[in-house]
């Protein structure tokens, strides 16, 4: 069976000005440019089974933004903690902890990490992802626990600046 992931930074957010990075919040611009990813990927055919998201402000804001944009369920987001600061291998363990009745996910996270991320499964040169932007990775013949390094195929990069 034929998966396919999407990688997503949060949006813009605000600087910390005194606050905990974790409680950081999107700017206008952040909430503006997420609801332009989002009316971006109702033409894309973006339809994930399950939204794993981080639990700080900045990413749980991008997550709400994207299905209220895509007229989606709250329901299908999965907030984890883990997410928040993780690692490759974090990551990594996240995703192949997925049921294989989910044929699509999405995944909102933080750079470095989702960028690393995307460049350890597809082996793409993906630089660094701008808030907002999107990765989209598609597994041949695969559950999520077979998923490793190198074994996903980059099918592309966007952002609603570009």
């Amino acid at each position: 069976m034929n998966r396919k992931l999407y990688l997503i930074r949060h949006s813009y957010a605000e600087d910390a000005n005194g606050k905990k990075d974790i409680e950081r919040r999107l700017t206008h611009e952040g909430q503006s440019i997420v609801r332009a990813l989002g009316r971006h990927l109702i033409n894309a055919s973006f339809n994930p089974d399950i939204i794993l998201c981080s639990t700080s402000e900045r990413t749980k804001e991008t997550a709400m933004n994207l299905v209220e944009e895509l007229d989606m369920n709250h329901h299908i987001i999965e907030y984890k903690e883990v997410i928040y600061n993780a690692s490759v291998r974090e990551m990594l363990e996240v995703l192949n902890h997925i049921p294989d009745d989910h044929k699509e996910v999405a995944i909102i996270g933080h750079n470095p990490a989702i960028t690393f991320f995307g460049e350890y499964l597809s082996g793409a040169a993906i630089g660094n992802m701008q808030p907002a932007g999107v990765v989209t990775i598609k597994f041949e013949k695969l559950k999520w626990k077979e998923v490793s390094q190198g074994t996903g195929i980059f099918e592309g990069y966007y952002h609603p600046k570009h």
